[in-house]
């Protein structure tokens, strides 16, 4: 997996993720420094357990959000989004495209807002034909 972002300057930025444990927060000599004045100095870190990878928030003075909610712990995964200041990051898969979990979180969150299978469908289609 990995993380994509743009700087506050407008630069994006591409991190990959190993099984070493990372370090993200504002301050130069953490893993990830993100330029920010919303992060704190040490905000968050990622960690691989168990095959998978977890974000985890250092009691950051503005929080850690995954998808839009505070978290302390949380398991991270493709097409999820990790807000920390005013940075979101982006996380995706390995491979370039769209991963089949991704679609599957899309579809899922259009139909928890109330779209109907039948509706998603007819946009995924007229979506296609536009390309």
């Amino acid at each position: 997996m990995r993380l994509r972002y743009k700087t506050p300057g407008g630069e994006e930025k591409v991190i990959e993720l190993t099984e070493k444990a990372i370090t993200i927060g504002r301050n130069p000599e953490v893993d990830v420094a993100i330029d920010d004045k919303m992060i704190s100095r040490i905000h968050c870190g990622i960690s691989f357990w168990d095959n998978a990878y977890f974000l985890r928030d250092f009691n950051s003075n503005n929080g850690t959000f995954l998808n839009d909610r505070e978290v302390s712990v949380a398991r991270i995964n493709p097409g999820d989004s990790i807000r920390l200041g005013d940075t979101v990051l982006a996380v995706e898969d390995e491979a370039p495209g769209t991963s089949n979990s991704t679609v599957i979180r899309e579809v899922k969150q259009k139909m928890d807002s109330g779209k109907g299978y039948h509706t998603i469908l007819q946009e995924i289609i007229q979506e296609e034909k536009k390309k």
